[in-house]
């Protein structure tokens, strides 16, 4: 599923009703830096293996769980889930 343009301008407008201070600015920054890193992550996951998450492999080289990661930003630093094969 994608997200097109008004979507993705109408979820930044609900979110940015609850950002009050630098702080938060920050924190939601992260968050979102957070969730797009490892929704890229799966999507290579996904085309490196063939198979969509969650579907039964067809191949030999299969997934294996999930690692933390933790990681540097100009934003500070965050964990990343990131998927194992």
């Amino acid at each position: 599923m994608q997200m097109n343009r008004k979507e993705l301008e109408a979820f930044a407008n609900e979110a940015a009703k609850g950002i009050k201070t630098p702080e938060d600015l920050n924190d939601f920054s992260r968050m979102l830096k957070k969730i797009t890193v490892e929704a890229a992550l799966n999507a290579e996951m996904e085309e490196h293996l063939g198979y969509e998450k969650h579907a039964e492999s067809v191949v030999k080289n299969s997934r294996n769980g999930r690692a933390s990661k933790r990681i540097k930003t100009e934003d500070g630093e965050f964990d990343l889930d990131t998927p194992r094969n």
